[in-house]
């Protein structure tokens, strides 16, 4: 489909950039002033300074006050159709990962969190729960609400976590983030283009700040924005026709990598929420270099997703690759793995 935005998209999302690193400017005194500045223990958090956790807030403060600036003025959210689910739950995804930056939430109670938010979202707005999973070279596959909803409740928290766990290189989910929003304006139109193009050039600003250590996601990006994209996912999937092999080509890398690591950390006798250097992308930085694994990591998401996304009867086949090429990758740094560090989790694991 091809982009087109009006002069007022044109604005907003314009606006939206020029919030957005207001807040990145600032980050620092804003850190402080929150209390939430990401201090390094040279165990597992070896950054040079205290570094402020606000990157995730530059990228959903924009897209809320945007939103929020649709009920005031109908004209800029499709005649009023404003994401009241996107307001409420991802404000409350938000809230959650700054309160877990602030003083590091239990694990069970920020999936129950994660699990009421979802369910949530999906009664405020019932078409984003899915009547049929739809398949590029298979019948869809019809399903019940109530199935539906668990199965997405039960996704999303899965899918949160795992761009978490990924949070633990500078780059790789801020850039996960820019490559899932331009597939998500190339497949899209209307407000769901819309707010897509918002939090790309957003996550753009943050990206650029995160490579030079000025500002991490903090939980406000991994829990908030995460959030945010799985609820543009179930539209784009309800509602645009993405299919489901394309979506699981964009999440393959983090889920698949939040999945090994859950099996294998209690075959090792550990709790599966332990802290350790077994991620995929400490493993390509311990075989490769911090610049080189960062290339390989978001070389391999933005490759097969963009492919996916502008040729979805490739999406198969880029699965198949995708699987290859982890496996092998992971046999490759298989001497640089360390064992799990005791240290308590946090958002940077």
């Amino acid at each position: 489909m091809p982009i087109d935005f009006s002069v007022l998209e044109l604005s907003g999302i314009g606006l939206s950039l020029i919030v957005s690193l207001a807040i990145l400017l600032f980050a620092e005194p804003l850190g402080r002033v929150l209390g939430v500045m990401d201090q390094p223990d040279n165990v597992r958090k070896i950054h040079a300074r205290p570094t402020p956790l606000v990157g995730g807030l530059a990228i959903t403060t924009p897209l809320l006050l945007w939103s929020l600036a649709g009920v005031v003025w109908p004209v800029l959210a499709e005649g009023g159709k404003v994401p009241l689910a996107g307001i409420i739950c991802g404000s409350g995804a938000t809230i959650l990962g700054f309160l877990d930056d602030r003083r590091s939430l239990s694990p069970t109670l920020r999936l129950a969190a994660l699990l009421a938010l979802t369910v949530l979202a999906l009664q405020i707005n019932n078409l984003l729960v899915p009547t049929q999973f739809n398949w590029s070279h298979l019948s869809s596959t019809p399903v019940s609400p109530w199935l539906a909803t668990a199965l997405v409740a039960i996704g999303m928290a899965g899918f949160v976590n795992s761009v978490n766990m990924a949070d633990g290189h500078d780059g790789c989910a801020a850039g996960m983030f820019v490559i899932w929003s331009v597939c998500m304006v190339l497949c899209s139109g209307g407000i769901t283009a819309d707010i897509a193009a918002i939090m790309f050039v957003t996550s753009l600003a943050v990206l650029s700040f995160n490579l030079r250590g000025k500002v991490f996601l903090g939980g406000a990006g991994a829990y908030g924005v995460t959030f945010l994209f799985g609820l543009l996912i179930l539209r784009l999937h309800n509602h645009w026709g993405v299919t489901a092999e394309t979506i699981i080509v964009w999440l393959f890398i983090p889920i698949v990598d939040c999945l090994r690591l859950m099996i294998m950390r209690p075959l090792h006798g550990h709790s599966p929420f332990d802290a350790d250097r077994g991620h995929f992308h400490h493993r390509l930085h311990d075989r490769f270099g911090k610049r080189a694994a960062l290339a390989i990591y978001l070389g391999l998401v933005a490759s097969t997703s963009l492919a996916a996304t502008l040729a979805p009867n490739l999406a198969p086949l880029c699965l198949f690759a995708l699987g290859c090429v982890y496996v092998g990758l992971m046999f490759a740094s298989s001497e640089t793995v360390t064992r799990p560090v005791p240290v308590k989790i946090t958002h940077r694991d």
